[in-house]
């Protein structure tokens, strides 16, 4: 079961009504308290989850991991979970909303890793020094293009950019 959430306090965290609806589906056949938080962080055994207040930790139930392994993904950035709380009051991240959109990258081993989730707008930022590169600018829009995200360019550094800087 779902517990009441306040709407207002976590749209202004991204929540949207599909993500909303989505989860009360989710959690309609459960019998435990779950809460609506999104992912914050992700380190290598927690997460931090944002309740539209402040930060938690907490843990993957080993099932979770276990399904989301198998499908090829992980947690992310942006996804919103369904989370309850043991008797000791930790959080346990019971279910991971269906992402409305990603941003993923490939490891050299060639298998797709979610870096961000459920996200409107990336800033793609880059320094007009040395370091400028149009063809990584151009890889970084395709990439964001394809994950259906609207790409913010941002040049910074434009006070010691050279003349003509390396294409």
């Amino acid at each position: 079961m779902l517990q009441a959430f306040d709407f207002a306090r976590l749209q202004r965290i991204g929540l949207a009504p599909a993500l909303a609806e989505s989860a009360r589906g989710l959690a309609a056949g459960s019998e435990q308290r779950l809460e609506l938080l999104r992912v914050s962080s992700v380190h290598r055994e927690t997460v931090q989850l944002h309740d539209g207040v402040r930060e938690h930790p907490a843990r993957q139930q080993p099932r979770l991991a276990r399904q989301l392994l198998e499908a090829r993904t992980l947690l992310a950035v942006g996804d919103w979970v369904l989370a309850s709380r043991d008797p000791a009051g930790a959080r346990w991240v019971q279910l991971c909303l269906p992402p409305l959109n990603h941003i993923v990258r490939r490891d050299g081993d060639g298998s797709r890793h979610a870096v961000v989730s459920n996200v409107d707008w990336a800033l793609l930022v880059m320094g007009l020094d040395d370091d400028f590169n149009l063809r990584r600018i151009e890889r970084y829009l395709t990439l964001v293009h394809a994950s259906g995200i609207a790409p913010i360019v941002v040049l910074t550094k434009a006070d010691i950019a050279a003349a003509d800087p390396p294409l």
